[in-house]
């Protein structure tokens, strides 16, 4: 039975294949409707055959590449041949169903269909219509909050990323004119998935951190390298501007985590709340200090774009949202008492960078850039947090006056890779040692140690009171 579905689902793909005319212009209604029942049967047949692994690891993957360009030929066909409601229950549905279960298939070993898929769903997303449609799909709800978030790693992530953001739109600080696009039911699942799962959402949320830093980089070094020639081509402004994109587009992601999942960094170790704050003001320092303001705009915007399109607005926003999403969250009494947003803020090393980045998220002309969004009232919360770190810094600076250093003893305790902290953790077998935080966060990424490169079995905190 499986070689006979095997053989039809050929003879089926060799007309797609075969047949280019009917992929790039499809005039003829008959041949419109033709290649559309071809299209769903395929659909049909290739969910079942994924049912059996001895057949699905066969399939040629130009078949599923045929699918997919026909599917969306014919889905951007102008008049449509079939009226939308159809087209969106008898041909979408099956299609959701495939693609949703797929992207993220082991057995397809071809990254770039796995890519192909994903920018499917991160097309069909963008359209209210077909939004709906994923979620009515039994198969989307699912399976595809966990994939998506499994699926954020090297390759994948612009695809996912927009994904995301599609889902969550209109949730983050000064996007409420968004929000009849976005997805509720998503963003729902999403916070489950994220709350349930605890091992993957941290796996998730260190490649998160890992990326927006990483885009921020480059989009700072490459503003810096047009400033120091004071030339902009265009394909350095090209660059800078996909760049800058998507490190907003990470950053809504990550605004929408401190929104849903406000436990992954007020609960716990501090870690993922320093992590997060470190970031906040680094990003704050690129911006700030990148360019003035009239080079950033050359080195973005390109001719005829207008500035409600590109300005710093669009990445400072989440940055606000992030901050207030903390402060919201640790208003409630079950995080009240745990990680303090403003005590890790108030310890971090550089107490001027971060007054002057507070300031200018304050100064800036939010008015012009989210004009009439309700978010704009919720700026004198963040003010009043500016103004209790302000006087939280200078607390701590007071209490500093007069100690002038420390004995060797101290010096020898304190940890090497920040100089910040006592190092009062011992790594096994090596014994060789640093604070808590700074070995967890690298072994987040690597499971070796910072001096001698062994493997690091344990990680043993050290009290040095009793040694």
């Amino acid at each position: 039975m499986a070689f006979l579905q095997f053989h039809l689902l050929s003879s089926l793909c060799n007309v797609l294949v075969l047949s280019p005319k009917y992929r790039l212009s499809l005039l003829s209604r008959w041949k419109q409707r033709g290649m559309y029942a071809t299209c769903m049967w395929i659909v049909q047949l290739l969910l079942v055959l994924s049912k059996v692994d001895s057949v699905f690891i066969y399939i040629p993957e130009f078949y599923l590449e045929a699918l997919v360009d026909c599917f969306h030929a014919l889905r951007r066909i102008d008049p449509p041949f079939v009226p939308p409601a159809v087209f969106i229950k008898q041909g979408l549905a099956s299609f959701v169903t495939f693609t949703v279960t797929h992207f993220n298939d082991p057995r397809i070993s071809s990254a770039d269909l796995r890519d192909l898929l994903l920018q499917s769903i991160s097309v069909l997303v963008q359209y209210k219509d077909y939004l709906v449609a994923f979620e009515r799909n039994e198969a989307a709800i699912h399976r595809m909050p966990k994939s998506l978030l499994s699926a954020f790693d090297n390759r994948s992530w612009i695809p996912v990323t927009n994904i995301l953001l599609q889902l969550c739109k209109g949730s983050g600080f000064g996007s409420s004119k968004h929000r009849e696009s976005s997805s509720v039911l998503f963003q729902g699942l999403l916070r489950e998935a994220c709350s349930h799962d605890e091992g993957l959402f941290s796996a998730f949320l260190n490649r998160l951190f890992n990326t927006l830093s990483w885009t921020m980089t480059e989009f700072s070094v490459s503003v810096r390298e047009m400033q120091e020639k004071y030339q902009v081509t265009e394909l350095q402004q090209r660059k800078c501007s996909v760049i800058f994109d998507l490190s907003c587009n990470l950053a809504r992601v990550l605004e929408f985590c401190t929104s849903e999942i406000p436990q992954a960094f007020l609960s716990g170790s501090d870690m993922n709340l320093r992590r997060l704050t470190e970031l906040i003001v680094f990003i704050l320092n690129q911006i700030t200090s990148a360019a003035d303001a009239e080079f950033f705009d050359l080195s973005l915007r390109q001719h005829g774009q207008s500035l409600e399109k590109i300005n710093r607005g669009m990445i400072l926003a989440p940055l606000v949202g992030i901050i207030l999403n903390l402060l919201d969250a640790g208003v409630g009494t079950e995080y009240r008492g745990q990680n303090d947003v403003v005590e890790v803020f108030a310890s971090m090393e550089c107490p001027a960078t971060v007054h002057c980045g507070f300031q200018y998220l304050l100064k800036y002309n939010w008015a012009e850039s989210l004009r009439g969004d309700a978010s704009l009232t919720r700026l004198r919360l963040l003010e009043k947090f500016s103004n209790i770190l302000r006087s939280r810094t200078e607390s701590r600076e007071v209490g500093m006056i007069g100690f002038s250093g420390g004995s060797e003893e101290d010096d020898d305790n304190q940890c090497c890779i920040c100089y910040g902290c006592e190092a009062g953790a011992r790594f096994e077998p090596c014994s060789h040692r640093s604070c808590f935080v700074c070995i967890t966060r690298h072994l987040l990424n690597c499971q070796r140690c910072f001096f001698c490169n062994a493997t690091v079995l344990e990680v043993v905190r050290v009290d040095e009171n009793t040694t």
